[in-house]
């Protein structure tokens, strides 16, 4: 009888050894120093937010992989092109001398419209007018899928500048051709005016018409400019005709 005691004694003996032991690995590994990080892709195209998860590190240095660093914990990043780029976390501790790195890709899609701002208007409305003065309401923008596009209503038919849509600010040079491109697309058949142009009298421009269905269509017009500004504008004249028009991904660069 003594005997099986004693067994049993030293088998819980054993047993509080061990985990003793397990709670003292514990310990270790959460002294140990460890680099990592989780990101958040904001609004913005482009715009990265990344949060620092690291344990035991008081210096960071960041490599975004675009050329550019960082040693802020927690940095916001934002990428001009699209690309996947390989982000690298480098986490250090003053105490112990030590360092840990973590590695992983982060996915960019950048619009990129030439001397077009937002052509793909997913980030609102800004910087495109009704007319030359006019702010775009939040309610002429329109989701699918995922996509955001302008989209109005033309209820009655007058002149075709009655309803237009522009973007100001571009400097554009006399005698350089320009490619603007463009999706659009109604709910009936119907044309828009579409160009290049000044954003005051005597509102000079270089304009073409497009007719629309109600079939998504890819447009690419060049333009040649037959004037010298740099407060032009791109052009949509949309007032000739009833139905909506729905406008997305418009791009202008300049031809070589």
């Amino acid at each position: 009888m003594n005997k099986s005691i004693k067994i049993l004694s030293l088998f819980f003996t054993i047993i509080s050894f061990i985990a003793c032991d397990n709670s003292n690995d514990d310990v270790v590994n959460q002294n140990e120093l460890f680099a990592k990080y989780t990101y958040v892709k904001e609004s913005m195209p482009g715009k990265v937010s990344f949060i620092n998860t690291s344990l035991n590190a008081d210096r960071f240095e960041w490599d975004f992989g675009d050329g550019t660093t960082s040693t802020i914990k927690n940095p916001i990043k934002t990428y001009t092109q699209t690309n996947e780029y390989t982000v690298k976390l480098t986490a250090r501790s003053s105490t112990t001398g030590t360092s840990s790195s973590y590695t992983s890709k982060v996915s960019i899609f950048v619009f990129e419209g030439g001397l077009i701002t937002n052509g793909d208007f997913e980030t609102g409305t800004a910087p495109w007018t009704l007319g030359v003065t006019n702010a775009i309401p939040s309610v002429l923008l329109a989701t699918n899928n995922g996509d955001t596009y302008f989209s109005i209503p033309v209820d009655a038919a007058g002149n075709p500048y009655d309803v237009n849509l522009s973007q100001l600010g571009l400097e554009l040079t006399q005698g350089t051709t320009y490619r603007l491109t463009f999706e659009a697309w109604s709910d009936v058949n119907r044309s828009m005016i579409v160009g290049i142009g000044l954003s005051g009298p005597p509102y000079t421009n270089q304009s073409v018409t497009r007719d629309l269905t109600p079939t998504v269509q890819d447009f690419s017009i060049d333009l040649v400019a037959n004037f010298t500004n740099t407060n032009s504008r791109v052009i949509f004249d949309l007032g000739a005709s009833i139905g909506r028009v729905n406008i997305d991904n418009v791009k202008l660069n300049p031809l070589p």
